[in-house]
């Protein structure tokens, strides 16, 4: 497998650097099944982006290069993000499967339930949703208010006991963790199995970290500090490769070029990260 680690204070030369970086790759994946073959140049690649990179995001600020993102667009694409969006039409939204992915089995403690039980060696039981949302939220205020982080604040997508593992049910994204860093500060940690992206990257990242910060971060009275992303297959399409070639070309920030270049897995001390983060150059 062929990877890296991008680190960076702009959402938009994150975007820009990992497509010239998979474009690169040597790494040709071909999946799909049935009809559906596709073919691309893949790679994994981690995103470690700094609040001014995740401010950006939060605000819509959006590659002009990416022909699927727009202010209309992501408009939209927010509105996925809600309980008032009907998903009826798609396979599944995040946000529907972190409120309504899993089901709590209680067993009832009524008369009629003892006797059901007592006669036939039966439980009956009341099911609710595991609103995972407010599971996060409701973790980081008790970090907060207890003065101790925790890495036990996390939100899983994937529910192996009711996806159809044919079809496109398992979600792209696997995996959410939210955590205190002190402060008014918070970190977000996200897993992807796979991500698309020419087309899907900067519009997920735009409206995920508008949706963190709408719903778990503001209500606790933190900023996202960071964001930490990792993909065990992020991808172009050949399809999309082109999209490469429209790309603006910007300058390296130069206070990150030593950290720029392919890491291909070295391990980052954390001080050495924590002091790229702390000298970054604004865009």
């Amino acid at each position: 497998m062929y990877g890296t680690t991008i680190i960076e204070t702009s959402f938009k030369h994150a975007w820009e650097r990992a497509m010239r970086f998979v474009h690169e790759s040597p790494q040709v994946f071909t999946f799909g099944g049935g009809s559906e073959i596709k073919h691309a140049v893949d790679s994994q690649t981690n995103f470690l982006l700094d609040r001014n990179a995740v401010a950006g995001a939060i605000a819509g600020k959006y590659h002009p290069s990416d022909p699927f993102c727009s202010p209309v667009k992501n408009v939209e694409y927010r509105k996925e993000y809600t309980a008032e969006f009907d998903s009826a039409t798609f396979d599944y939204t995040y946000y529907d499967l972190a409120v309504n992915g899993f089901r709590r089995y209680q067993p009832t403690a009524g008369l009629k339930e003892r006797l059901v039980k007592k006669l036939f060696h039966l439980d009956t039981y009341t099911t609710s949703n595991v609103d995972q949302i407010a599971i996060l939220r409701d973790g980081l205020q008790k970090q907060i208010d207890e003065q101790l982080q925790s890495n036990r604040n996390v939100a899983v997508l994937f529910n192996p006991a009711v996806v159809n593992y044919s079809k496109k049910t398992i979600p792209c994204l696997n995996f959410i963790q939210v955590r205190w860093e002190g402060g008014n500060r918070c970190s977000t940690h996200t897993l992807f199995r796979s991500h698309d992206l020419g087309t899907a990257w900067n519009s997920n990242l735009l409206t995920a970290s508008w949706f963190v910060d709408r719903d778990i971060a503001k209500p606790c009275g933190c900023v996202i500090d960071s964001w930490d992303e990792k993909n065990t297959s992020l991808h172009i399409y050949d399809y999309d490769l082109p999209i490469v070639d429209n790309m603006i070309t910007v300058h390296r920030n130069p206070a990150l070029q030593s950290r720029q270049d392919m890491l291909m897995f070295q391990s980052l001390d954390f001080e050495q990260v924590k002091f790229i983060l702390n000298n970054r150059v604004d865009d």
